[in-house]
């Protein structure tokens, strides 16, 4: 099983392809709790992700209900190496 902050930096690495800005959030005692690995920007849309090391990682408390409030804002999902290809096929078309 491949490490959470490797597979970050991959999708890290395909949102600045794409022209996107994209930050890599620290979490810290600044940072709310249950904030998103990755928020990302271009040209007006914003999105957040959770990046999960798989489909069987486990969530804190919280995870699950801020992806669904800022999918509802905006757009967000929750990644692994298992759906990669689905959410990088959903942002293909967002990032045209």
């Amino acid at each position: 099983m491949a490490r959470e902050a490797d597979f970050q930096s991959k999708v890290l690495k395909y949102l600045r392809s794409k022209g996107c800005i994209a930050y890599k959030m620290q979490q810290n005692a600044t940072t709310r709790i249950a904030t998103p690995d990755i928020l990302f920007i271009k040209e007006g849309f914003w999105g957040a992700i959770e990046c999960k090391a798989s489909s069987r990682a486990r969530f804190q408390p919280g995870q699950k209900e801020m992806v669904a409030k800022l999918d509802d804002w905006s757009w967000a999902r929750v990644a692994y190496p298992q759906n990669w290809d689905i959410i990088k096929s959903e942002l293909e078309e967002i990032l045209k």
